[in-house]
């Protein structure tokens, strides 16, 4: 449940990283020559998502603050989440932002992109006097990516089906669930079009193949929750039954496995800081498979919503979610801060579902 307790939990969080600065990249762009990182000046002025290891974690650890104070008002911590939000989503920070956004096209495409439309969703629709003031502030920025999300969608050829950041069918779904709080119809015209497009034909869905290695998002999953976005109960319920295979069968079971990273049974990678290259991999990896659990039960819910109440399947995804979900919390500490940074905003995700609050 969403009480006090657990949202406590969850803010301490995104507030423990909002200021914490990137980590630095992993890759190298230089073969014989060492590469040396300097921070920009006043970043902490002219840039809003500099903390939480990297930007699209910055991005959705913002989110995961404004959607806390809305879902529980009293949270002691509240005071000091408006305090972030009022230094990071200054003016001078989002024309940094912008900025940046503009010179560099295909930085964090698309999943960066697709939760500053959904932390732009959040601010436009509360009702809040300052949440409107930097609703604002954001707009333009948004309004910038969702005129690039729309020239992506439309170039590309076939969808990214992949379990991480670049799947198309979860940055469709997390654009479709922001443009139901801050309407803006050419891109739900964009979005229905491509899911179509790319997933209307879709059988059989590889179940075996999952989850890969660092996965944190089941490509099945998260496009069979997309299709019950786009398409009508009847229609969805006949393609969802060409696409995965029946819950009892064993053809399903890859997906019932709740604990794929293997978390309580052997040791995170060793290491007290995270300071080179390959134990970053490693813990990064680590945590992937834990926030599965999380990603996993919210697509299965967000599939039972989509189903006619009458449904056999709705039921069993519903408890199969609670599963997934109760690893999850058992588990979401055990990556350290490779974990911390971003997997609260994917349990918050799932509580909202269970809670009976608007779908994030």
């Amino acid at each position: 449940m969403l009480d006090l307790e657990t949202a406590l939990s969850l803010a301490a969080m995104p507030l423990s990283c909002v200021d914490r600065p990137h980590a630095l990249r992993p890759d190298r762009a230089g073969y014989l020559d060492d590469i040396s990182y300097t921070r920009r000046r006043d970043f902490d002025q002219n840039r809003a998502f500099y903390g939480c290891w990297d930007w699209h974690s910055a991005v959705n650890s913002t989110w995961a603050m404004v959607r806390l104070v809305k879902e529980v008002p009293d949270l002691p911590v509240a005071p000091l989440i408006r305090e972030k939000l009022r230094d990071h989503l200054s003016e001078e920070a989002l024309a940094g932002e912008l900025e940046y956004l503009s010179d560099n096209p295909s930085f964090e495409r698309p999943y960066g992109w697709v939760w500053l439309l959904l932390l732009h969703g959040e601010l436009a629709s509360w009702d809040d006097p300052f949440a409107a003031v930097w609703a604002e502030r954001l707009d333009p920025v948004v309004s910038h990516l969702s005129d690039r999300l729309i020239d992506y969608l439309e170039d590309l050829e076939r969808p990214v089906r992949t379990g991480v950041h670049p799947n198309t069918a979860f940055a469709i779904a997390t654009s479709l669930q922001a443009e139901q709080m801050a309407a803006r119809p050419e891109l739900a015209e964009a979005l229905r079009t491509s899911a179509e497009r790319f997933f209307g034909e879709d059988r059989n869905c590889p179940v075996a193949y999952e989850p890969g290695r660092s996965d944190f998002l089941s490509p099945c999953l998260e496009e069979a929750a997309l299709m019950g976005m786009v398409l009508n109960p009847e229609a969805y319920a006949a393609w969802l039954d060409g696409f995965l295979p029946a819950l009892d069968s064993d053809e399903f079971e890859p997906l019932l496995e709740t604990n794929p990273a293997g978390a309580g049974d052997e040791e995170p990678p060793e290491g007290d800081v995270v300071t080179n290259d390959s134990l970053r991999s490693a813990y990064g990896t680590y945590s992937h498979l834990i926030g599965l659990a999380f990603t996993r039960a919210d697509a299965m819910l967000r599939i039972a919503a989509a189903l006619a109440g009458e449904d056999p399947r709705v039921p069993e995804l519903r408890a199969l979610a609670t599963r997934h979900a109760r690893t999850g919390y058992d588990t979401m500490f055990d990556a350290d801060y490779a974990g911390s940074h971003w997997i609260g905003s994917f349990a918050l995700k799932y509580l909202v579902l269970t809670t009976g609050g608007s779908s994030p």
